[in-house]
């Protein structure tokens, strides 16, 4: 028998207040504190630094404690953004979560126990000399892995230098190459200094070592079937292919996961003729949070 809502409408807002309570986009639940910030993204798994309006949980508006809350004209004043900030660098300083562009090509935080599913489905499967040879990964990307692989830990200057991307007219295809290099997980900011400022650089081999092999030891639908449930659970409705396009997961992967939370009874499609968007499922009843 199909699942079919009884009032949309109230469905809707429901699931907003879902969102809310999950997301803390609420007075009562905002993040106030490193401590309170860690525990936010360990709950929900993976969120944006910055970037609300995904559908997804993010740091500043948990921050704030609203629904997408405006940028202020001038950002380096506004205290959600500041936060944040500070935040990135003291829990990624602590290995606390993992931080880069991994959702969106946005920046994202990603909570340890999530990280290896995430590797599993993201991460460059082949070594990165076989990728260049492949014609998949740019030379300057094959020269800055080769710098990391001399030495682990470089900043940005030092990797400049190392690869002969140093020249001011050589520093958008330099900075294409690092955000290429982060969205395939291959390396991560491991630090900002600030005197004089610069980043500081690592792989994932060598950052985050333990979660790869963990990686290696899941199967590729287990690891969208995990992310995808983590997605439903706090975030309460989505599109496959939507959903799929913005956490990086092959549709395929994505709609089997999703077909799985089907059958255990965990999320259920919404009718053709709803007005949710075509693919959409929902929380089933028993998971909806709406106090």
């Amino acid at each position: 028998m199909r699942w079919a809502p009884p009032s949309q409408s109230d469905l809707r807002q429901r699931l907003e207040r879902h969102r809310d309570f999950h997301f803390r986009r609420l007075p009562a639940r905002r993040v106030t504190s490193e401590e309170q910030a860690l525990n936010f993204i360990s709950e929900v798994g993976f969120c944006t630094a910055f970037t609300a309006g995904l559908h997804l949980p993010c740091l500043r508006e948990a921050i704030v404690g609203e629904r997408e809350p405006p940028l202020p004209h001038h950002i380096q004043h506004d205290y959600a953004i500041g936060m944040t900030w500070r935040l990135k660098d003291v829990l990624t300083a602590k290995r606390a979560v993992y931080y880069g562009r991994a959702i969106a090509g946005r920046p994202a935080f990603i909570a340890p126990q999530m990280l290896p599913a995430f590797l599993r489905l993201r991460a460059q499967r082949i070594s990165y000399q076989t990728a260049f040879r492949r014609g998949q990964l740019s030379l300057c990307g094959k020269l800055v892995m080769d710098a990391l692989r001399r030495r682990p830990v470089a900043a940005t200057w030092e990797l400049k230098v190392a690869t002969g991307y140093s020249r001011p007219a050589r520093r958008a295809e330099f900075d294409r190459a690092m955000r290429e290099l982060q969205e395939r997980f291959m390396v991560l900011k491991v630090e900002e200094r600030y005197e004089p400022f610069t980043y500081v650089w690592s792989t994932m081999e060598h950052r985050w070592g333990e979660a790869m092999e963990q990686a290696r030891a899941l199967l590729h639908t287990d690891a969208a079937y995990r992310i995808i449930k983590c997605y439903f659970l706090t975030a309460g409705y989505g599109a496959g292919r939507a959903i799929a396009r913005t956490l990086g997961i092959e549709p395929k992967l994505a709609a089997h996961a999703i077909a799985r939370l089907v059958r255990e009874g965990i999320v259920a499609p919404c009718p053709s003729d709803s007005g949710w968007p075509r693919g959409c499922h929902v929380l089933t009843e028993e998971h909806i949070h709406d106090s």
